[in-house]
């Protein structure tokens, strides 16, 4: 069975683009008997979800963990606004100000909100987050932010 790729959004996208391009040539009459493309399982049409731990973590750890989790010099975790993003159940609790993921509903996720609005991170303290990395952040919310 063809498996897609859990990590990566642009190496997610190449592979959906991939198989709905297979799909397209196998329903046209091109399939793995006629032009070469291999016949897909049905089941890999179905895209894995986002997973917390090998797509939306590797994104925090990058980006966020050093105000919103990791350890000082000291060995003290960094805890701004009491905010903890690189550990789920720490990041659904969310921050001193209250909820920053409302599972399955991005846009009242304030999280993604600060992230998209360029507040996060701050200026001088990292480069943007690029629009794939906030699309995979997007999508995990709107799956139910679930710790997968």
């Amino acid at each position: 069975m063809m498996r897609m790729p859990r990590s990566g959004g642009v190496l997610r996208a190449v592979w959906l683009t991939a198989a709905a391009g297979a799909v397209a040539a196998s329903v046209a009459g091109q399939g793995a008997s006629g032009g070469g493309v291999p016949a897909l399982d049905r089941n890999a049409l179905r895209p894995d979800t986002v997973s917390y731990k090998e797509d939306v973590l590797p994104i925090f750890q990058k980006r966020c963990a050093k105000c919103h989790g990791a350890e000082n010099e000291e060995g003290e975790v960094v805890a701004e606004v009491s905010l903890i993003v690189i550990d789920h159940k720490r990041l659904m609790m969310g921050s001193e100000f209250g909820p920053v993921i409302t599972a399955g509903d991005p846009e009242d996720s304030w999280l993604l909100e600060m992230i998209t609005e360029g507040d996060m991170p701050p200026e001088g303290e990292g480069d943007k987050v690029p629009e794939e990395e906030i699309a995979v952040i997007r999508q995990w919310i709107l799956e139910g932010a679930k710790n997968n």
